[in-house]
Parts: structure tokens; sequence; C-alpha cells
């Protein structure tokens, strides 16, 4: 993060206070008339009340109401060089409730700006923006009021997020903070920028910034109904998912003004016309007035093939229900038209390659075409992986685990299944999946892009290329990383194979001790150095029960172990990595390689050559800053997508990226930013609770901005 979060120390934030009551006005105590409440006596310190145990809101007795967290205004926040950020509450009206204005304490003067309310996604991050709506930032130790030109409906048990957005100079401290604690996921959410990136909690960032903001919503109660329930929210299954076995999960609310128990729902799945699931549970409650529950079905919904589409309905059937308009939620989801594991074979060799980051199998010898050179021969891969880690307990792998006769290591999760990229970016083939670290114990919040291609020319089809953009998706950097390619080629009678490793051309690639033909291996093609070009001796590392650990994988990785060259004739594996390497947060690096074959050693050499000839023209050109083409300052792949999609940018200089969408009213309905360095990068954007339609994606760096349209598809 570029800025960091302060506080102004608290003897120097009281003493301003005190002053600037003297100087200027009342404090909290004693609020400027009008400024909270036209229709009322205004709020005082005594009448605030924190959510007892995060339960529900309390209501004041003004004719206004207001939802807050926080008591009275005691401190004030900012960045300390100075930039923009954003504060939000999040808050669950216990009762159905109109919006009419947001409050806040500031305590200096900002720039004029936006207050945003955000929908409901989960309990840390908000959903979709519901509204949005400018304010005049002078004025300076005081609450202040923004009526909302369009009154907002909020339900009952449902999330709002207020929001205020400042921008100030440095040593301005613009919004303003209670004395604390802060209520956990819900009082004190940030995010820096004018996108807003990440959002984290005050304390996360610092533990000494204990505090709920001074943000308040004021709303006026709307009638309820006795009784009334309603499913507001399907959590399970999602929009567009693989193929495969999903649990049913709703969220049940109680709108009305009655605890209900014994709450019947159901959960349909319709395929153009005929229920092929269908089930109800019922949930036994209490549940009280502006309360929800998650609901699970039993059994568990198998879905059809890829490319089938389904609606999705789950509805509450109480018996005394008032208003069945709200009982029900659908949507449609979609069967992904992508492979677990596919065949790169428009070349002269032929490579298998998966979703979840393990190469040629899905597991060792199962599932899989290997690698075969040429494509007509049998494997000369036993079973190879991508990995990343920094050190022996964090290794994120598909590879041999302990021992290696056992299953490969499960820490690399699909995200996305593979999709064959028509027309190609690149070559005549290519396929794009992408996986995370999830699986691991330790998960970094890692998201790996693997794009593959293979080029069916001849001089350029005697190797598969893959590339693995490594993005950091999680809440903290990740520094001090190293990526790589586990190889364990097996040529012929695998005991007799030799290894050999070419530090020139960054290639690993082994042969038969009698014969060259054929000679495979893996080229590094980007960064252009390496940490490790390294063969594996399987009599050490491999064979013993006590082998394959994550701390013998992160020392071959870091180039603890190094053997560049076998020593006796037997059966090897090739570890080629690279590293190491920084992530902060919402930053990525890319790591690409080739599995390369040639008829001898020469040869496999001159296609290594090769592979990094095309690779540079075809692939790394937009990633070169000396020689980016203007087109390509930005680009976003694939263009429709469906649960997201990858904006490549280019920055002469280091600051912000930012992305604001925009529906076809022209209405700002998401935006988000990180903080970038010089030089190419890629951001992973996956839009929240956006319908399918045409947006238009306005994209900024320090130096470029551009405005692209964009598919997302159902």
């Amino acid at each position: 993060m570029k800025s960091s979060i302060m506080l102004i120390s608290l003897m120097l934030a009281l003493g301003l206070g005190m002053a600037a009551v003297t100087a200027t006005g009342p404090a909290e105590s004693t609020p400027v008339p009008g400024l909270l409440s036209a229709a009322g006596p205004s709020i005082t310190p005594e009448e605030v009340v924190l959510a007892p145990a995060l339960n529900r809101l309390e209501w004041t007795d003004n004719p206004e109401e207001t939802l807050h967290y926080d008591g009275g205004n005691a401190n004030a926040i900012g960045l300390t060089g100075g930039g923009t950020y954003r504060g939000a509450v999040r808050f669950t009206p216990t009762f159905k409730c109109t919006v009419k204005a947001v409050l806040f304490y500031q305590r200096d003067a900002s720039a004029n700006d936006y207050v945003f309310f955000f929908g409901e996604e989960n309990d840390t991050t908000p959903g979709a923006i519901l509204d949005s709506f400018p304010y005049a930032g002078s004025g300076s130790m005081r609450w202040k009021r923004v009526d909302l030109p369009r009154p907002l409906v909020a339900l009952a048990g449902t999330d709002l997020w207020a929001c205020v957005r400042v921008a100030h100079d440095s040593a301005k401290f613009p919004l303003g903070v209670d004395s604390g604690p802060m209520i956990r996921d819900r009082g004190g959410f940030i995010a820096t920028g004018a996108g807003g990136g990440n959002w984290r909690q005050l304390p996360d960032l610092n533990p000494q910034l204990n505090y709920n903001w001074n943000i308040r919503a004021i709303v006026e109660p709307v009638p309820g109904l006795a009784h009334d329930v309603g499913v507001s929210q399907i959590l399970s299954p999602g929009t567009s998912i693989n193929p495969g076995s999903y649990t049913p999960k709703a969220r049940v609310v109680n709108f009305g003004e009655t605890a209900e128990s014994s709450i019947p729902v159901t959960c349909q799945v319709d395929s153009s016309g005929t229920l092929v699931y269908n089930q109800t549970t019922t949930y036994p409650g209490p549940l009280q007035p502006g309360h929800r529950a998650e609901v699970t079905f039993s059994p568990d919904w198998n879905t059809g093939p890829s490319g089938n589409s389904y609606t999705v309905s789950m509805f509450t059937a109480l018996g005394s229900d008032m208003d069945r308009s709200n009982d029900t939620t659908s949507r449609t989801t979609a069967i992904m038209t992508g492979q677990a594991i596919a065949d790169h074979d428009t070349g002269y060799c032929k490579l298998s390659v998966t979703c979840f980051g393990a190469i040629g199998y899905d597991a060792p010898s199962d599932a899989g075409s290997g690698f075969c050179y040429p494509k007509t021969a049998a494997s000369v891969l036993f079973y190879s992986s991508f990995a990343v880690g920094n050190g022996p307990d964090y290794v994120a792998d598909r590879h041999f685990s302990q021992p290696a006769s056992g299953p490969p290591n499960d820490d690399l999760k699909p995200v996305d299944s593979l999709m064959p990229v028509v027309p190609p970016e690149a070559g005549d083939q290519q396929w794009r999946a992408s996986y995370s670290d999830a699986g691991h114990p330790s998960a970094k919040g890692l998201v790996i892009t693997q794009n593959s291609y293979q080029a069916a020319a001849t001089g350029y089809d005697d190797f598969v290329v893959l590339v693995f953009d490594i993005l950091n998706d999680g809440s903290s950097p990740v520094n001090g990383l190293y990526a790589g390619v586990f190889g364990d080629f097996d040529i012929g009678t695998s005991n007799t194979n030799t290894a050999t490793s070419d530090e020139t051309r960054r290639l690993t690639y082994m042969r038969q001790q009698g014969t060259a033909n054929p000679s495979v291996g893996v080229k590094i093609l980007a960064p252009t150095s390496f940490a490790n070009l390294s063969a594996i001796d399987h009599d050490r590392y491999v064979y013993p029960d006590s082998c394959m650990t994550d701390g013998q994988k992160s020392r071959f990785l870091d180039a603890t172990i190094v053997q560049r060259n076998s020593n006796r004739p037997y059966d090897w594996s090739t570890c080629t990595s690279v590293g190491p390497f920084d992530l902060p947060v919402g930053s990525s690096y890319r790591f690409a390689v080739a599995f390369v074959g040639g008829s001898d050693e020469n040869q496999v050499r001159a296609h290594a050559d090769s592979a990094q000839s095309w690779y540079n023209t075809q692939v790394g050109l937009a990633e070169s800053p000396g020689r980016v083409r203007a087109a390509r300052w930005f680009e976003v792949v694939p263009n429709p997508f469906r649960k997201g999609t990858f904006v490549n940018y280019f920055s002469s200089t280091a600051g912000r990226l930012e992305l604001e969408a925009y529906d076809a009213t022209g209405r700002l309905v998401e935006e988000t930013g990180l903080e970038i360095g010089g030089g190419s990068g890629v951001y992973h954007w996956q839009p929240k609770n956006l319908a399918h339609g045409v947006y238009f994606l306005n994209i900024r760096t320090p130096d470029k901005e551009t405005v692209t349209k964009v598919l997302l598809l159902e």
C-alpha cells in the first residue's frame, strides 16, 4: 500500500479539538442546529448506544431514526502523505426503512467527493453500489448531514453499507472516529484510493486504530407486517459453475415484526421447464424480526454437462405470511463449458494442461496425455507441476507429496476451468484457466492465471508455452517468493536417463543414456534470469519415504539444493525456477516456460531458442516496457466474459490503477483500484452482483486513460 494509514497522536488530536471548539463553535455535545434533524431534537452522546452482541441496531427516539455503531467523536484518521480513502460501516437494519441521509463527522476540510451506499455481499466486503452522490468537503469540526437525492429502501435483515470517500492533503485528518473499541465486521472498514481496492478493518492495519467511524445513516421506519419471511439470497450454487455436485444454500430473512418458527423453505432447479431438483426443508427457528439464517438443502444437486443452463429458485412458504412478493429469489446458473484437463496437439508435439497446476496428467500417469515428442509417440513425461512458495512452511503445488508414492499435493484449487480462447491471442491453440492456493493450510490468497499456447508453423511447432501470471488477491503482501516447474521425465527405461542444464538458455533437459532421440525439457522464457536449473536425484529426494517434503521443494526452488547435471544414468527429475520476487496486495508477477523437444541435444537447444523468439514476439512483447505498442497500454481479455476478466495494463510510472464500471445509462455501478509499480501488469476484475449486459469500463493509470466496452455474459 503506497500511503500508510495513521492516526493523529491522542494528545495532539485532543489539543486541536479543544482549540477548535473555542475558536469555531460547539463540539458534538452541542451540535449546530439543523445539522442533524429538522424534525426533532439532535443526537447527543447520551443517546448513542452500541449494538449488543452485533444482533441488532438500537434506535433513537427521534422522528428520524439513526443507525450507528459509534460513540461521540474523539479523533480522526488520515493518510500520512494525503490522498484518497473510504471509510465505511456495515448496517443490518432490523426493520424495513427508508434511508434519507448520511451523517458523518468532518474533523478537517477535504476536497469535494462522494457518499456511497453499497448492498450486501458478505460480512467483510460490500456488494454492488446501490447509489452514490456528491457532497461538499468544506467545513471542519462538525457533524455533516448529506441528504439522499433519491430515497433508498433498506430491507430488514439485509446488509446496507454507508461509505464516505474523502480526498485530503497531508497533515489533514478529515473523517472522525470515536474512542472505540471497534465493533468487529461493522464499524471500521477502510479502503484506500479513489477506486477503493481491498477493504480492511482499522485494527488490522494498526492495532492502535481500534475505533469506529463517525458515520451514521438517517432512516425512517416503514411500517412492517406482522408475519413476513422470504429468501433474500441464494448462497449456493453460483451463477457460473463447473460440472459437479453442489449443496444448495439459501439465506432466509424475517422481514416481519413477529418471531417465526417452523419455516418451510424450498429449492427448485429447473431445466427448460423440467424440475431436476425439488427439495424442501424446515427451518426450526425461532427467527427473530430482522434476523436471518442460512438454510442448507439435502441431498446435493448434481449438475448436467458443460453448456447446460438452469433456473434456480428458492422460496419460503410460511402459512401466515402477509407478503408473498419477497418470498422467492431466482437466478440463472450456467454450467461452464470448460474442462479440467485438455491437450495441446496442433503442433509436432503434444502436452496436457490442467486447471489446477498439474502438467501432463491430473495425477501421476492418470488422466492426460503427458508430453509426447513427436505427438504420435508415447509420453516421455511421468508427471509435472507448477509450484510457488517462499519457505518450507509455504509451498503451493500439485507435485509429489510425502511419500512420493502417494497422491500428489492438493494445494492448488481450480478457480476457472480450462477454456479455449478462440481465436487464440497467439499461436494456433490457446487454453486459459486459473487456480488458487486455497488448498494450502497457510493460503496466501494467490491466484494463478495460466495461459498455454501452441503454434503449428514449421520451426515453431516443437514446444508448448505456459504462462503463469501470479496475482496476490489476498489481504497482505507476500514476499520472498519463488516460482518453478517440477518435471519428472521418463524417457524409455526411466533408470537409464541423464539430465543436463544449459545456463545460457535457462534450459534443463533429459535424454536416454543410449540415444538422444528424443531430448526433452523445460525452458524458462520469462523472466530473463533463473533461480535454479537442477536435476533431482530420485534415489535421494523421491524414493525414500521421507520424501518429497515441502522443505525439499523449497530448497530446490530457491537453489539451496543445486545439481546442474546428472552424475550417472538413473531416474531423474528437473526443477526450473525463478525468484525471489515480492507481491504487494493486488500486484502480479509473470513466469513463463516452454516444454520443448528435439531429436537430439543440439535440436532441443535450437528449439528452445525458437521458443524464446516466438514468446518474445507473440506473447512477451506487451510485457516489455521498452517495446510496448500503443494498442497494448490497456487490454481486457477475455471479452465477453462470465465470472471475471483480466485487465492488462502498462504504466510508465508508479501510482494507482483505477477501474470504474458504468452501465448503459451512464450510472457508476462499481469501482476499484490498486497501487501499481511502473511497467506492465495484470488485474483480475471480478464484478460483484452485476447483471449480465454491456458495461463501459473506464481504466486509468497515472499517465493514461481509456474507456472499453465489455460484455458480461450470463
